[in-house]
């Protein structure tokens, strides 16, 4: 019996022995580290170090890098770079500590990238133009940004540049002249020091100079504009004609001086807010109506070819020259306007027109109208008359001592006294009932007065 519960003793400490004999000492993870993420002097590379990594079983340990995927594994160093991250991207990864055993400690990094100092040039022709400029040095896609940032007038006139992509690192850009390329499009959005802009002769349908606020002279003509969008309170001049515009919103704009917007096709021209107006030339649109009734300082106007049946210009007292040809009017009334000198209203419907108070009056064309009296008794600074083609019966020009033109033609008159204008060169009075035009002699005849053959020169007392 005895024997049997030493046996069973031998046994179960055999047992306890073998069990402690197949236990090893428990694997532990490497220690915590850190790790530093700095970016290189590329802007584009990022650069890790971190501290080693104890074993607590002094166990080999070997380091994987972790950004997207696994870059690197069974590194034995403790840097690495990752390289071509790319320009202001934010790198978040982590460093991998591992054992012989698979026991593992992460430690994470993040870093972000610097700024591009580059700006994507991909039109050939203007880095050409820029390297010609020596604002850039090579053909390679691409600018310095900070050579471009300190350009302040850029003239790249016709170099069959398609695309200005680039130009918003110019941001202390005040004048730009690329009239003349075959631009689109054109953004300025990061342009707002622009005081001149020459973009004529291209080929854009739209032009957004919202966020150009210190514009003075804008030149966008012959081009294919829809639209146009402005809003400087210093712009001065404007020349935007030959293009189609349906719409022109100048409210913004309340120092305008010089206005040109023919060619377009316009219905509506607000110019309430437009004070400070000398000069519009607004012909060859689709007008039937413009108030000038703020334009009161507005020297000239030119507004041909469009649908007006009225024009009222009396509150613009300083009024020079008015050109109102080719429209549908009925009556022009000039009476305020004493400084007008020059009156071109042909190609209209007026059986009447009175310009006696305007004794400055150098010049009327009042020709292709239904005129049946002109009274020229007081405008003794006429000095070429233009009548032709109405219904006048007489017309006396004695006091007009300067005119050097006189056409009369296709009118209805029964006498002509020129023996007071000495000094006309062209006389045409042809297709009239005139038998005898009175001159000062033979003499003043000149080589270019014509009339009807049934027609004489008679010497008047």
């Amino acid at each position: 019996m005895i024997n049997r519960i030493l046996l069973f003793l031998l046994l179960t400490l055999s047992l306890i022995a073998c069990k402690k004999n197949d236990d090893p000492e428990p694997n532990l993870p490497p220690a915590a580290f850190t790790v530093t993420a700095k970016v290189a002097a590329t802007g584009v590379d990022v650069v890790l170090t971190w501290t080693k990594a104890k074993d607590p079983n002094g166990d080999p340990v070997t380091y994987a890098v972790v950004y997207k995927d696994t870059l690197a594994k069974n590194l034995t160093d403790t840097t690495y770079t990752i390289k071509n991250a790319g320009y202001g991207a934010t790198i978040a990864g982590s460093v991998v500590a591992s054992d012989n055993r698979k026991a593992s400690t992460s430690a994470a990094f993040s870093s972000t990238t610097g700024a591009n100092p580059y700006v994507a040039i991909p039109d050939i022709n203007f880095e050409k133009a820029l390297i010609a400029l020596k604002i850039d040095d090579v053909q390679d896609g691409k600018l310095l940004i900070t050579s471009a940032q300190t350009v302040t007038n850029l003239s790249i006139s016709g170099k069959s540049i398609t695309s200005l992509q680039g130009i918003e690192a110019f941001v202390k850009l005040t004048l730009l002249f690329c009239d003349g390329n075959n631009l689109t499009t054109l953004d300025l959005s990061s342009n707002p020091a622009l005081g001149r802009l020459d973009c004529y002769n291209n080929k854009l349908i739209s032009l957004d100079l919202s966020k150009q606020t210190a514009l003075v002279n804008l030149y966008c003509y012959n081009n294919n504009l829809a639209g146009l969008t402005l809003n400087s309170p210093v712009l001065n001049e404007l020349f935007s004609y030959n293009n189609a515009l349906t719409s022109l919103d100048l409210s913004k704009c309340p120092k305008l001086g010089n206005v040109q917007c023919s060619n377009n096709k316009l219905t509506n021209l607000d110019l309430s807010k437009s004070t400070s107006l000398v000069t519009i030339d607004c012909s060859f649109n689709n007008l039937t109506a413009i108030d000038l009734t703020n334009t009161v300082n507005l020297s000239r106007l030119t507004c041909t070819d469009n649908k007006l049946t009225t024009l009222n210009v009396g509150n613009c007292k300083v009024l020079q020259s008015i050109n109102c040809r080719n429209n549908s009017l009925t009556n022009v009334d000039v009476s305020q306007n004493l400084y007008l000198s020059s009156l071109s209203c042909e190609y209209n419907q007026l059986s009447r027109i009175d310009v006696s108070k305007n004794i400055n009056l150098s010049g009327l064309n009042c020709q292709y109208n239904q005129l049946q009296v002109l009274d020229l008794s007081k405008n003794s600074a006429l000095t070429g008359l233009h009548c032709e083609y109405n219904q006048l019966s007489s017309l006396d020009v004695g006091i007009q001592t300067n005119m050097t033109h006189l056409f009369c033609d296709h009118n209805t008159l029964s006498s002509l006294d020129v023996s007071k204008n000495s000094r006309i060169s062209y006389l045409y009075c042809f297709n009239n009932k005139i038998q005898t035009i009175c001159v000062k002699s033979l003499s003043q005849v000149g080589s270019d007065w014509k009339k009807d053959d049934s027609c004489t020169y008679q010497v008047c007392k």
